[in-house]
């Protein structure tokens, strides 16, 4: 009998779950066992570590799990190499995404307001000094960037990739990392930012490009949370309460072009007739 390589769809789905839920016990015993008679605030800076670096549990524990049962680790995680033009345009395409992205919750926040409690979830990811700086880098978009794409475009999607179509393995993953952020008010910005990497791991089965594109979104919103105080205008990016339009479009043709670029790169070879 031939050796599964693969897990299931549905197992996949479980160990998700099963990290997510693994992840809030460990910091509700945490704040249980140490936040005693500290106040929110206290609390907060007690475990922003935890918070930060407890996403490594989404790479560590699938790993672990295809380790176990001997899957074929390579191709679940997509552990391919790609050219360097692909590195250059997925940072391209990052550039691209952040923006549009940032005009799209712009939106979105003008309908419907994000509520202060939870911007105050952001408060972990402030750095006070160098230390912080340095383990905020290297936790909120390093760490989190690989542990997420191992396994939400890596372990999860290529399981729904071979027993399904990719669109739809594209969308159920990104639908599944959605759920997983549990935040509402982003839920539109982080679902497309999803479809647009899941796009990029499926098209040139890699999980760089994911990454670069996921740590380059993260990187931006670290930066803009730390260096940019609130009611404060960069001018040549704003206009009013939106992005300014001309920047606006110049990152949505620069999405859109770096990823036909790598769709090009990557376009299946042509059969004869």
């Amino acid at each position: 009998m031939t050796r599964k390589q693969f897990p299931e769809p549905v197992e996949a789905l479980i160990l998700i779950l099963a990290i997510f839920a693994g992840i809030i016990v460990l910091l509700f015993l945490y704040t249980l066992v140490f936040g005693a008679g500290l106040t929110p605030q206290a609390i907060q800076k007690e475990t922003r570590y935890l918070y930060i670096f407890g996403g490594s549990l989404f790479l560590f524990v699938p790993l672990l799990y295809s380790l176990l049962f001997k899957y074929d680790i390579r191709r679940l995680f997509r552990l391919n190499p790609v050219p360097g033009s692909v590195i250059v345009l997925s940072l391209l395409a990052g550039i691209g995404l952040s923006i549009v992205g940032d005009e799209l919750d712009r939106l979105i926040n003008m309908v419907i307001p994000i509520p202060d409690w939870m911007l105050e979830q952001m408060q972990p990811l402030r750095a006070e000094n160098s230390t912080d700086w340095f383990l905020i880098m290297i936790g909120a978009v390093l760490v989190a960037s690989i542990a997420e794409e191992g396994l939400f475009r890596g372990f999860f999607q290529v399981t729904l990739e071979r027993k399904g179509d990719a669109t739809r393995a594209v969308l159920l993953s990104s639908i599944t990392w959605t759920l997983i952020h549990m935040n509402p008010y982003w839920a539109i910005q982080i679902f497309v930012t999803g479809v647009v990497i899941g796009y990029l791991a499926w098209r040139t089965n890699s999980l760089l490009p994911a990454v670069i594109v996921h740590a380059f979104n993260n990187l931006l919103a670290v930066l803009a949370l730390n260096l940019f105080g609130e009611g404060e205008s960069l001018g040549w990016y704003e206009w009013g309460e939106h992005v300014s339009p001309p920047v606006f479009i110049g990152a949505l043709a620069l999405l859109v072009w770096a990823l036909r670029q790598i769709g090009l790169i990557y376009r299946p070879p042509q059969t004869e007739g």
